[in-house]
């Protein structure tokens, strides 16, 4: 399985894509339905996609995803940045080895990266405003070796997580220079790689609208309800289609029944509600509906 749900995503376009069919000679303009490859597989297909130029004539575009925050029949929305954008780095400190007898005789490595990843956090903490949404995580450190031999390098993965551009770029340049202080500091040697993968995720204000407003019209009993979210950090790169293109995304809720709480996407035991797969495909009908001012 692919633990995420976008299996269940492929599913709920198939069927819609069978019911828009039905309704083409109804509409006023043109439906491109996006089966995309590699979500997950840093910077995303949807960046391969946009760059393609087959979205250039495109005036709007719509996207779910399943999440078992909430019951099936639970519609999550939100306006203007809704989900983080996201980078990551890998980091070479390159020191001299040597015996642990002998640290003067040496240039350790381990201890610049430990200090490397103590002072990294005064990013968040002494470089962003306190209300400005900012994480980032050191996530390996590879310094494997023998217990009384001082490693001549490390090297250390990490990622850093945003709301918008602005916060990403303080983010990346304030690494850029501890980085550079750790060289002055330890009298190492560093190979940095900062790679932006993913924008912050932003939902038109317009579209938002268009978008609570149909959802709330529907008379239909497998949508219960429609409800705003907050703001949630992890990363989606439908962000790459709403930086060109006026977007909206949003939320399905997809709680297994029975269960007080769900496993979240990537957990091995992952499941979903298959109702919340028609939830999705009479939501998204019922958006692209109302776009088009026709009846559903």
């Amino acid at each position: 399985m692919h633990a995420c749900g976008h299996d269940g995503h492929t599913a709920y376009l198939l069927v819609l894509a069978d019911c828009l069919i039905q309704l083409k000679d109804s509409l006023p303009g043109t439906i491109i339905i996006i089966h995309q490859h590699a979500e997950e597989v840093p910077p995303g297909g949807a960046k391969s996609i946009v760059e393609s130029g087959i979205l250039d004539t495109l005036d709007a575009i719509f996207g779910v995803h399943l999440f078992p925050t909430d019951e099936a029949g639970v519609i999550g929305y939100r306006s203007g940045y809704t989900m983080a954008g996201r980078s990551m780095f890998k980091l070479k400190i390159q020191g001299t080895g040597g015996h642990g007898s002998s640290p003067h005789l040496a240039n350790d490595s381990i201890v610049a990266g430990s200090y490397f990843v103590t002072a990294i956090q005064t990013i968040v903490s002494r470089r962003l405003d306190p209300f400005e949404m900012g994480v980032v995580t050191i996530g390996s450190f590879d310094g494997k070796g023998q217990f009384n031999i001082i490693q001549d390098s490390v090297e250390l993965e990490g990622d850093a997580r945003y709301m918008n551009d602005e916060t990403a770029e303080k983010i990346a340049t304030e690494v850029k220079r501890m980085v550079h202080g750790l060289e002055e500091k330890f009298g190492v040697t560093c190979t940095l790689t900062y790679k932006a993968d993913y924008p912050a995720l932003y939902n038109d204000p317009a579209l938002t609208q268009q978008v609570v407003d149909a959802l709330q019209s529907m008379n239909d009993p497998d949508i219960t309800e429609v409800k705003q979210s907050p703001p949630f950090s992890g990363s989606e790169d439908f962000s790459y289609y709403t930086k060109k293109i006026p977007g909206y995304f949003y939320f399905i809720g997809c709680k297994p029944k029975g269960v007080d709480t769900a496993y979240f996407n990537h957990h091995p035991k992952f499941d979903i509600d298959e109702d919340a797969l028609l939830v999705a495909a009479k939501s998204v009908a019922q958006v692209v509906c109302h776009y088009f001012d026709i009846k559903a």
